[in-house]
């Protein structure tokens, strides 16, 4: 792109009346009609009558998985049926060697008739003697088949707990024991990371928080210019005392990498069974903690006298009550910005405490989309009322909390998010299109300190823009497409040439 164009003929997202932005050297340099630019004689850049809005923020997203599964290294389940599910395994299994490993992901049995788990008897089945592991799409279960589960004892060695035998499932830490043994090389990570950028971009995502996982955040620190999308990498609380050493904060970096925070988990899953609620599921059974108070204050307190944000998963209301005691006992500091993930099942008591805490959430309307309403996963684990209860949007956003939206992978994409926000089963997640817009702009840019752009369209901040094909309301969030998408500036996607 030249040093300075302007976008015209489009919809300015929340500047009444303004159809242009002017960009100069990366940066909005104006934003207004088409009178105010009537002497512009540089290149155009033709809106076709869209919606102009900030670049999205993906507050909570796992990009390398994304990107292994869009170049095709792990084989991608999202949306197949069971049956469909099972011809993939079988197809890929015949293409391994004996003993070779398969690894699958995104499978989700609350969308099957009948809705059962995927069980070791039908991966042995379709897999002859190939190693499969299979992960749910929630990452907290996986089923391995029988020639899986003999490989991966080692490495299971003492969350023999997590396991159960008979039907192939593996939970939590087990599940991430088994995957330490399938990893890419360095140059699937790079082939990976390249597909995955790609794929943001085609979905208007400008910054993506990365649940960093075992990949070293110091790749992404390397390849964050070249990928043209802002990165605030996040990285397990194991790494705390490392971060500290090396005198890493929150917020450190540049304009396209920032260290971010270190991820906690309180508790699993709906889907796994094994999110921690005060009342049990409808089959029995109130889920678990995955640590102690003790241990999870003095994590949280790690942490903040590190100057390092916290971010930790919590679904149900007990573990979440259980967050927000830990932080009372720690004493972390609001300035850092600490998070709780997801936030599915919160009493009315635990939002009021988030905000006398000075705590942030990151939420994931696209969970709504995926699991909440009649006969949805939701209703079937926990009952109708419980149901209409989940992720309460609008009573965050009352309580005066600060929000933001990000994917989780499922799917990576804001759009659907933002349909799912503002067209959901239950009235108290439902929002506004300008508010769920902005938990996926500016207050996604705000759970994080130090961002390089705040998810804006003022003169001054950084061109990340998207462009979409038609003008967004409540009833067009869920068709509307990405035309193009600028990081920085640059151009970096264009639907006429993808």
């Amino acid at each position: 792109m030249p040093s300075s164009y302007l976008i015209w003929n489009g919809r300015v997202w929340g500047k009444e009346g303004a159809d242009a932005i002017l960009v100069t050297d990366g940066r909005i340099e104006a934003v207004g009609d088409g009178r105010t630019f009537e002497g512009f004689t540089g290149e155009r850049v033709d809106a076709g009558g869209g919606a102009i809005l900030p670049g999205f923020i993906d507050a909570h997203t796992h990009l390398l998985q994304s990107g292994l599964a869009e170049c095709g290294w792990t084989l991608d389940l999202a949306g197949l049926s069971r049956s469909e599910t099972l011809e993939a395994l079988d197809a890929a299994a015949c293409a391994r060697a004996r003993g070779e490993w398969l690894l699958a992901e995104g499978w989700d049995e609350s969308r099957w008739t009948p809705s059962a788990a995927l069980s070791r008897a039908e991966l042995d089945r379709v897999g002859g003697d190939a190693c499969i592991v299979a992960v749910r799409v929630d990452g907290h279960v996986a089923v391995l088949s029988r020639a899986a589960l003999r490989a991966a004892r080692d490495a299971i060695g003492s969350r023999s707990h997590l396991v159960d035998a008979a039907t192939g499932r593996v939970r939590e830490e087990a599940v991430e024991a088994v995957l330490s043994l399938v990893r890419p090389d360095g140059e699937t990570v790079g082939r990976a990371l390249a597909a995955a950028a790609s794929r943001c971009h085609a979905l208007g995502v400008t910054t993506a928080h990365v649940m960093s996982g075992w990949l070293d955040p110091r790749v992404l620190e390397k390849r964050a210019r070249g990928l043209r999308l802002r990165l605030v990498a996040h990285v397990p609380a194991e790494r705390t005392g490392e971060l500290a050493e090396r005198g890493v904060a929150t917020g450190a970096g540049d304009d396209w990498f920032r260290w971010g925070g270190v991820k906690l988990f309180a508790d699993g899953s709906v889907g796994a069974r094994n999110a921690a609620f005060r009342w049990p599921y409808r089959w029995g059974g109130r889920g678990r903690l995955n640590q102690r108070r003790g241990a999870l204050r003095d994590a949280l307190a790690a942490a903040d006298e590190a100057n390092l944000q916290t971010l930790t998963h919590a679904i149900g209301d007990r573990a979440i009550a259980h967050v927000l005691r830990a932080h009372r006992e720690a004493r972390t500091r609001p300035e850092l910005r600490h998070r709780i993930e997801h936030f599915e099942f919160p009493a009315a008591r635990e939002v009021r405490a988030v905000r006398s805490l000075g705590l942030s959430v990151c939420m994931q309307p696209n969970f709504v989309g995926n699991w909440s309403g009649a006969g949805g996963l939701y209703e079937a684990s926990l009952g109708r009322g419980r149901d209409a209860r989940s992720n309460p949007f609008r009573r965050v956003l009352d309580a005066g909390i600060p929000l933001g939206f990000g994917s989780d992978g499922m799917p990576l994409s804001p759009l659907y998010g933002i349909a799912s926000a503002v067209s959901p089963p239950r009235l108290g997640q439902r929002l506004g299109l300008e508010e769920a817009v902005r938990a996926y702009t500016e207050g996604a840019a705000g759970l994080s300190g130090g961002l390089p752009t705040a998810g804006r369209l003022i003169p001054g901040e950084k061109a990340d823009l998207v462009v979409l094909d038609r003008f967004l309301c409540a009833e067009t969030a869920a068709v509307a497409r990405v035309r193009l998408t600028f990081a920085g500036g640059e151009l970096v996607y264009s639907a006429s040439s993808a």
